[in-house]
Protein backbone atom coordinates (compact mmCIF):
# COMPACT_ATOMS: atom_id res chain seq x y z
CA UNK A 1 0.00 0.00 0.00
CA UNK A 2 1.26 3.49 -0.52
CA UNK A 3 3.09 5.54 2.05
CA UNK A 4 2.62 9.14 3.12
CA UNK A 5 4.75 11.44 5.64
CA UNK A 6 2.49 13.04 8.30
CA UNK A 7 5.50 15.26 10.07
CA UNK A 8 9.62 15.37 10.29
CA UNK A 9 9.61 12.86 12.97
CA UNK A 10 6.80 10.46 12.61
CA UNK A 11 7.62 7.25 10.52
CA UNK A 12 5.97 6.37 7.07
CA UNK A 13 2.47 6.01 7.36
CA UNK A 14 -0.20 4.11 4.62
CA UNK A 15 -1.88 6.10 2.67
CA UNK A 16 -5.33 3.85 4.29
CA UNK A 17 -5.22 3.91 8.11
CA UNK A 18 -7.59 1.77 10.40
CA UNK A 19 -9.41 3.62 12.88
CA UNK A 20 -9.94 1.42 15.95
CA UNK A 21 -13.18 3.57 17.75
CA UNK A 22 -15.87 1.08 16.63
CA UNK A 23 -13.34 -2.08 17.20
CA UNK A 24 -15.43 -2.93 20.90
CA UNK A 25 -18.29 -3.35 18.98
CA UNK A 26 -17.48 -6.79 17.19
CA UNK A 27 -19.14 -9.05 19.22
CA UNK A 28 -15.93 -11.59 20.30
CA UNK A 29 -12.06 -10.90 21.22
CA UNK A 30 -11.49 -13.60 18.39
CA UNK A 31 -13.73 -11.46 15.93
CA UNK A 32 -11.77 -8.18 16.86
CA UNK A 33 -8.23 -10.11 16.59
CA UNK A 34 -9.36 -11.46 13.03
CA UNK A 35 -10.34 -7.60 11.65
CA UNK A 36 -7.25 -6.42 12.73
CA UNK A 37 -5.04 -9.41 10.60
CA UNK A 38 -6.65 -8.43 7.86
CA UNK A 39 -6.03 -4.84 8.11
CA UNK A 40 -2.10 -5.88 8.13
CA UNK A 41 -2.84 -8.48 5.62
CA UNK A 42 -4.38 -5.93 3.31
CA UNK A 43 -1.07 -3.82 3.80
CA UNK A 44 -2.63 -1.39 6.41
CA UNK A 45 0.10 0.25 8.81
CA UNK A 46 -1.44 2.81 10.46
CA UNK A 47 -3.57 2.56 13.31
CA UNK A 48 -5.74 4.99 15.70
CA UNK A 49 -7.27 4.75 19.03
CA UNK A 50 -7.70 6.48 22.07
CA UNK A 51 -7.90 5.92 25.90
CA UNK A 52 -11.65 6.89 25.47
CA UNK A 53 -12.38 4.01 22.77
CA UNK A 54 -14.76 1.18 23.86
CA UNK A 55 -15.03 2.26 27.50
CA UNK A 56 -11.43 2.32 27.47
CA UNK A 57 -10.94 -1.02 26.34
CA UNK A 58 -9.67 -0.49 22.73
CA UNK A 59 -5.99 0.31 23.43
CA UNK A 60 -5.64 -2.76 24.97
CA UNK A 61 -7.40 -4.97 22.37
CA UNK A 62 -4.90 -2.95 19.84
CA UNK A 63 -1.96 -3.53 21.66
CA UNK A 64 -2.41 -7.55 22.00
CA UNK A 65 -2.54 -7.38 17.92
CA UNK A 66 0.56 -5.07 17.90
CA UNK A 67 2.86 -6.68 20.19
CA UNK A 68 3.63 -8.76 16.96
CA UNK A 69 4.17 -5.96 14.70
CA UNK A 70 5.32 -3.30 16.58
CA UNK A 71 8.45 -1.93 14.44
CA UNK A 72 6.34 -2.33 11.43
CA UNK A 73 3.06 -0.24 12.44
CA UNK A 74 2.43 2.91 13.71
CA UNK A 75 -0.06 3.30 16.30
CA UNK A 76 -1.64 7.20 17.13
CA UNK A 77 -3.75 7.37 20.62
CA UNK A 78 -4.49 10.55 22.20
CA UNK A 79 -5.53 12.53 25.57
CA UNK A 80 -7.81 14.34 26.97
CA UNK A 81 -10.59 12.71 27.17
CA UNK A 82 -10.58 9.58 29.65
CA UNK A 83 -13.23 7.28 30.99
CA UNK A 84 -14.63 6.99 34.43
CA UNK A 85 -14.39 4.63 36.80
CA UNK A 86 -18.02 3.14 35.88
CA UNK A 87 -17.20 3.19 32.06
CA UNK A 88 -14.08 0.41 33.00
CA UNK A 89 -16.45 -1.68 34.76
CA UNK A 90 -18.90 -2.07 31.62
CA UNK A 91 -15.69 -2.46 29.30
CA UNK A 92 -15.69 -5.92 29.02
CA UNK A 93 -19.92 -5.99 28.69
CA UNK A 94 -20.23 -3.84 26.11
CA UNK A 95 -20.61 -5.94 23.39
CA UNK A 96 -23.42 -7.50 24.68
CA UNK A 97 -24.75 -4.67 25.31
CA UNK A 98 -23.76 -2.87 21.69
CA UNK A 99 -26.19 -6.18 20.59
CA UNK A 100 -28.98 -5.83 22.66
CA UNK A 101 -29.21 -2.28 21.81
CA UNK A 102 -28.94 -2.69 17.58
CA UNK A 103 -32.18 -4.95 18.31
CA UNK A 104 -34.02 -2.50 20.24
CA UNK A 105 -33.86 1.25 18.76
CA UNK A 106 -35.34 2.65 22.70
CA UNK A 107 -32.61 1.15 24.55
CA UNK A 108 -30.06 2.29 21.70
CA UNK A 109 -31.45 5.78 22.63
CA UNK A 110 -30.96 5.61 25.91
CA UNK A 111 -27.29 4.68 25.67
CA UNK A 112 -26.50 7.69 23.50
CA UNK A 113 -27.96 9.98 25.89
CA UNK A 114 -26.28 8.75 28.52
CA UNK A 115 -22.43 8.38 26.93
CA UNK A 116 -21.42 11.55 28.39
CA UNK A 117 -21.57 9.59 31.54
CA UNK A 118 -19.07 7.06 30.69
CA UNK A 119 -16.18 10.32 29.99
CA UNK A 120 -14.47 12.32 31.84
CA UNK A 121 -14.84 15.99 31.55
CA UNK A 122 -12.14 17.02 28.93
CA UNK A 123 -8.47 18.04 30.14
CA UNK A 124 -5.56 19.18 28.35
CA UNK A 125 -2.76 20.10 30.58
CA UNK A 126 0.58 18.43 31.14
CA UNK A 127 -0.15 16.67 34.18
CA UNK A 128 -3.08 14.86 31.94
CA UNK A 129 -0.50 14.07 28.96
CA UNK A 130 1.51 12.36 31.15
CA UNK A 131 -0.90 10.41 33.13
CA UNK A 132 -2.60 9.75 29.83
CA UNK A 133 0.26 8.44 28.17
CA UNK A 134 1.40 5.56 30.66
CA UNK A 135 -1.33 4.24 31.02
CA UNK A 136 -1.59 3.79 27.17
CA UNK A 137 1.50 2.72 26.77
CA UNK A 138 0.45 0.32 29.47
CA UNK A 139 -2.67 -0.83 28.01
CA UNK A 140 -0.95 -1.02 24.42
CA UNK A 141 2.22 -3.34 25.63
CA UNK A 142 4.88 -0.82 24.14
CA UNK A 143 7.46 1.65 24.99
CA UNK A 144 6.46 4.29 22.77
CA UNK A 145 3.85 5.51 20.07
CA UNK A 146 4.18 6.73 17.02
CA UNK A 147 1.61 9.65 17.29
CA UNK A 148 0.08 11.13 20.78
CA UNK A 149 -2.58 13.41 19.83
CA UNK A 150 -4.63 16.24 22.23
CA UNK A 151 -8.07 14.66 21.79
CA UNK A 152 -10.81 16.67 20.34
CA UNK A 153 -10.61 20.14 21.85
CA UNK A 154 -14.05 21.88 21.47
CA UNK A 155 -14.88 25.80 21.36
CA UNK A 156 -14.69 26.98 25.19
CA UNK A 157 -12.66 24.42 26.48
CA UNK A 158 -9.15 25.47 28.04
CA UNK A 159 -6.54 24.60 26.10
CA UNK A 160 -2.64 26.08 26.42
CA UNK A 161 -1.03 25.17 23.81
CA UNK A 162 2.11 26.55 24.97
CA UNK A 163 2.21 24.21 28.05
CA UNK A 164 1.42 21.56 25.74
CA UNK A 165 3.87 21.89 23.16
CA UNK A 166 6.43 22.33 25.29
CA UNK A 167 5.62 19.22 27.48
CA UNK A 168 4.90 16.88 24.22
CA UNK A 169 8.17 17.93 22.86
CA UNK A 170 9.66 16.86 25.35
CA UNK A 171 8.01 13.44 25.69
CA UNK A 172 8.94 13.37 22.01
CA UNK A 173 13.14 13.90 22.58
CA UNK A 174 12.92 11.50 25.82
CA UNK A 175 11.35 8.68 22.85
CA UNK A 176 7.79 8.30 24.14
CA UNK A 177 6.07 9.76 22.02
CA UNK A 178 7.37 9.77 17.93
CA UNK A 179 5.38 12.51 17.22
CA UNK A 180 2.20 14.76 18.63
CA UNK A 181 -0.77 16.96 17.60
CA UNK A 182 -4.24 17.75 17.11
CA UNK A 183 -7.02 15.06 16.45
CA UNK A 184 -11.09 16.33 16.65
CA UNK A 185 -13.12 18.56 14.69
CA UNK A 186 -11.78 21.33 12.20
CA UNK A 187 -12.63 24.48 13.48
CA UNK A 188 -11.04 24.68 16.72
CA UNK A 189 -8.16 22.05 15.57
CA UNK A 190 -7.34 23.79 12.24
CA UNK A 191 -7.51 27.16 14.69
CA UNK A 192 -4.99 25.78 17.43
CA UNK A 193 -2.81 23.92 15.28
CA UNK A 194 -1.62 27.32 14.02
CA UNK A 195 0.09 27.71 17.23
CA UNK A 196 1.78 24.75 17.09
CA UNK A 197 3.64 25.11 13.78
CA UNK A 198 4.32 22.54 11.02
CA UNK A 199 5.88 20.05 13.16
CA UNK A 200 2.10 19.44 14.61
CA UNK A 201 0.13 16.41 12.86
CA UNK A 202 -3.05 17.46 12.30
CA UNK A 203 -6.46 14.91 12.10
CA UNK A 204 -9.80 16.20 11.28
CA UNK A 205 -13.15 15.13 10.47
CA UNK A 206 -13.54 15.53 6.52
CA UNK A 207 -16.34 14.22 3.54
CA UNK A 208 -17.10 14.82 0.23
CA UNK A 209 -19.79 17.52 1.82
CA UNK A 210 -17.08 19.23 3.85
CA UNK A 211 -13.76 19.24 2.05
CA UNK A 212 -12.23 20.53 5.13
CA UNK A 213 -9.06 20.23 3.42
CA UNK A 214 -9.50 23.02 1.41
CA UNK A 215 -9.20 25.37 4.89
CA UNK A 216 -5.59 23.56 5.38
CA UNK A 217 -2.30 25.21 4.19
CA UNK A 218 -1.69 23.01 1.23
CA UNK A 219 2.04 22.51 2.28
CA UNK A 220 0.58 20.86 5.60
CA UNK A 221 -0.25 17.10 5.42
CA UNK A 222 -3.02 16.17 7.32
CA UNK A 223 -5.21 12.80 8.73
CA UNK A 224 -8.78 12.75 7.52
CA UNK A 225 -11.61 10.75 9.45
CA UNK A 226 -15.45 10.41 8.92
CA UNK A 227 -15.05 9.97 5.20
CA UNK A 228 -18.18 7.95 5.11
CA UNK A 229 -20.68 8.35 8.39
CA UNK A 230 -22.74 11.21 7.18
CA UNK A 231 -22.10 11.44 3.83
CA UNK A 232 -22.86 7.97 3.17
CA UNK A 233 -26.09 8.08 4.59
CA UNK A 234 -27.02 10.90 3.14
CA UNK A 235 -25.83 10.30 -0.07
CA UNK A 236 -27.38 6.76 -0.65
CA UNK A 237 -31.08 8.32 0.67
CA UNK A 238 -30.80 10.90 -2.01
CA UNK A 239 -29.98 8.22 -4.74
CA UNK A 240 -32.74 5.57 -3.25
CA UNK A 241 -35.64 8.51 -3.57
CA UNK A 242 -36.80 6.61 -6.36
CA UNK A 243 -36.06 3.73 -9.06
CA UNK A 244 -35.79 6.70 -11.48
CA UNK A 245 -33.12 8.70 -9.20
CA UNK A 246 -31.07 5.30 -8.50
CA UNK A 247 -30.75 4.43 -12.48
CA UNK A 248 -30.00 7.92 -13.75
CA UNK A 249 -26.88 7.94 -10.94
CA UNK A 250 -25.67 4.83 -11.92
CA UNK A 251 -25.90 5.16 -15.42
CA UNK A 252 -23.78 8.44 -15.10
CA UNK A 253 -21.15 7.37 -12.96
CA UNK A 254 -21.02 3.54 -14.64
CA UNK A 255 -21.52 1.90 -11.50
CA UNK A 256 -24.58 0.28 -9.18
CA UNK A 257 -25.45 3.76 -7.29
CA UNK A 258 -28.16 2.21 -5.36
CA UNK A 259 -25.48 0.00 -3.30
CA UNK A 260 -24.05 1.37 -0.13
CA UNK A 261 -20.82 -0.54 -0.93
CA UNK A 262 -20.27 0.90 -4.35
CA UNK A 263 -21.23 4.54 -2.55
CA UNK A 264 -18.63 3.77 0.25
CA UNK A 265 -15.78 2.96 -2.60
CA UNK A 266 -16.16 5.55 -4.35
CA UNK A 267 -16.44 8.01 -1.01
CA UNK A 268 -13.04 6.44 -0.18
CA UNK A 269 -11.46 7.10 -3.62
CA UNK A 270 -12.22 10.78 -3.50
CA UNK A 271 -10.64 11.71 0.18
CA UNK A 272 -7.71 9.62 -0.78
CA UNK A 273 -7.51 11.77 -4.51
CA UNK A 274 -8.11 14.98 -2.17
CA UNK A 275 -5.81 13.99 0.80
CA UNK A 276 -2.81 12.83 -2.04
CA UNK A 277 0.05 13.45 0.57
CA UNK A 278 -1.55 12.09 3.86
CA UNK A 279 -3.82 9.51 5.83
CA UNK A 280 -7.02 8.37 5.04
CA UNK A 281 -9.03 6.83 8.75
CA UNK A 282 -11.90 4.21 7.83
CA UNK A 283 -13.47 1.73 10.68
CA UNK A 284 -15.39 -0.83 10.15
CA UNK A 285 -16.78 -4.53 12.01
CA UNK A 286 -16.68 -6.81 9.23
CA UNK A 287 -13.18 -8.16 7.78
CA UNK A 288 -14.48 -8.25 4.16
CA UNK A 289 -14.90 -4.49 3.96
CA UNK A 290 -11.34 -4.12 4.58
CA UNK A 291 -10.38 -5.10 1.55
CA UNK A 292 -12.42 -2.85 -0.45
CA UNK A 293 -10.72 -0.45 1.17
CA UNK A 294 -7.52 -1.96 -0.19
CA UNK A 295 -9.09 -2.28 -3.43
CA UNK A 296 -10.19 1.33 -3.61
CA UNK A 297 -6.52 2.07 -3.14
CA UNK A 298 -5.09 0.26 -5.90
CA UNK A 299 -8.12 1.46 -8.24
CA UNK A 300 -6.77 5.03 -7.71
CA UNK A 301 -3.11 4.00 -7.96
CA UNK A 302 -4.06 2.33 -11.39
CA UNK A 303 -5.55 5.07 -12.45
CA UNK A 304 -5.45 8.38 -10.24
CA UNK A 305 -8.21 10.36 -11.45
CA UNK A 306 -11.41 8.10 -12.71
CA UNK A 307 -14.24 8.51 -14.96
CA UNK A 308 -16.60 7.30 -12.36
CA UNK A 309 -15.15 9.17 -9.44
CA UNK A 310 -15.65 12.49 -11.53
CA UNK A 311 -18.72 11.80 -12.39
CA UNK A 312 -20.06 11.08 -9.09
CA UNK A 313 -18.27 14.29 -7.46
CA UNK A 314 -19.74 16.33 -9.84
CA UNK A 315 -23.51 14.58 -8.90
CA UNK A 316 -22.54 15.48 -5.39
CA UNK A 317 -21.83 19.09 -5.95
CA UNK A 318 -24.50 19.67 -8.39
CA UNK A 319 -27.23 17.88 -5.97
CA UNK A 320 -26.30 17.78 -2.54
CA UNK A 321 -23.67 19.66 -1.65
CA UNK A 322 -25.37 23.24 -1.67
CA UNK A 323 -27.45 22.36 0.94
CA UNK A 324 -25.70 20.12 3.29
CA UNK A 325 -25.29 21.70 6.71
CA UNK A 326 -21.65 22.46 7.70
CA UNK A 327 -19.34 20.72 9.13
CA UNK A 328 -18.73 21.28 13.24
Amino acid sequence: MRTSELSPYEPTATRVGFGCGTLMQSPSAQHRQRLLAEAYEQGIRHFDVARMYGLGAAERELGQFARKYRDQIVIATKFGIEPTGSAGRLARLQGPARAAAARFPALRDAIKRRSDAFHQPHRYDSATARASLETSLRELGTDYVDILFIHDPAPGDHVDMTELSEVLEELRQAGRVRAWGLAGEPDPCIGLSKAMGARAVLQVRDSILDETLARIDPARSAITFGILSRALKQIHGHISRSDEQRSRWSKIVGQDCGRPEVISSLLLQDALERNRKGTVLFSTTRPERVEAASIAVETLSREPDPASLRAFRELVRTELTTSAPASG
